[in-house]
């Protein structure tokens, strides 16, 4: 059974945008217009693809699973085209959509994309760092192709590849006196308490919140306290000092993505990239 090309269309652009007013102005067409389509191709296939809600049309699991179809189909047309084209032979196009938490993205996957991104300046990278419960989500529902996890896969359909681990240590401002106050990611975060723990650190914990790994690690550099941080952070730092050398806290750092029958040259780059890169610049 061969898809109206304009139905699927309405519906990968309803999928990505999420309202029905920007699907429909994107199309060029109206919303009655963009409902009969979906309407339609829902009929086709005989299934609901969007639950309709106050907040605005939600991808059903099928759904979901047709939007990874239109995500794939759309990186093996624009691969095709592009070989196709006069004197673009060998280029390698496309979105590369990877999302993960804040201690990695900066200072782990983005240099061991860079070489793939420098030699295929074609490719457009999205770049998401969020937190580690909604680093699933943004993989199910299509908004990232790729996610840096602290865990393997436990849903169907998913690989999980290990790349390495976290080690981290407790560090501080070098020199200096430091007040007795760990920096932390939030109040949820386990980080201090789990190392504490392993290092036999006692007594009670005070702790300062800073969001994310950058704004902890420019606490630690102004003095404001101590913080557990990977050491391929702060190997390098002169400014501060490791207080429990032979203790480390490892984490282990995942590469998850859906399987899938074809890979565009993209996907396989991009894994290739992660698999070289991730290992190195985690133990740098």
């Amino acid at each position: 059974m061969a898809l109206s090309s304009l139905q699927l269309e309405a519906f990968y652009v309803l999928a990505q945008s999420g309202q029905f007013t920007v699907a429909g102005k994107r199309l060029g067409i109206t919303q009655s217009a963009l409902s009969q389509r979906i309407s339609n191709l829902e009929k086709e296939l005989g299934t609901t693809l969007f639950i309709r809600g106050r907040t605005g049309p939600k991808l059903t699991e099928t759904g979901l699973e047709l939007l990874r179809y239109c995500q794939a189909k759309e990186g093996l047309e624009a691969e095709v085209v592009s070989r196709v084209r006069a004197g673009q032979k060998g280029d390698v196009v496309g979105i590369l959509r990877i999302a993960g938490f804040s201690t990695v993205m900066d200072s782990v996957v983005l240099p061991a994309l860079a070489p793939l991104l420098k030699k295929h300046p074609k490719v457009q990278l999205v770049s998401l760092t969020a937190e580690l419960v909604d680093l699933p989500e943004l993989l199910r529902n299509g908004k990232v192709d790729f996610i840096i996890y602290d865990q393997g896969p436990k849903q169907h359909g998913i690989q999980g590849l290990l790349m390495g681990e976290e080690k981290n240590v407790l560090v501080a401002l070098k020199n200096a006196s430091v007040p007795n106050i760990y920096l932390d990611h939030d109040e949820n975060d386990q980080t201090t308490y789990r190392y504490c723990k392993l290092a036999g650190i006692k007594g009670k914990i005070h702790r300062h919140f800073l969001d994310d790994a950058s704004g902890i690690l420019a606490a630690v550099n102004l003095g404001l306290g101590k913080a557990v941080l990977p050491l391929h952070q702060v190997k390098n730092s002169t400014k501060l000092t490791i207080i429990h050398p032979d203790t480390t806290l490892d984490s282990p750092v995942y590469l998850h993505y859906y399987e899938q029958l074809y890979y565009s040259n993209l996907h396989k780059l991009t894994v290739e990239a992660l698999q070289e890169g991730l290992p190195k610049f985690l133990k740098a």
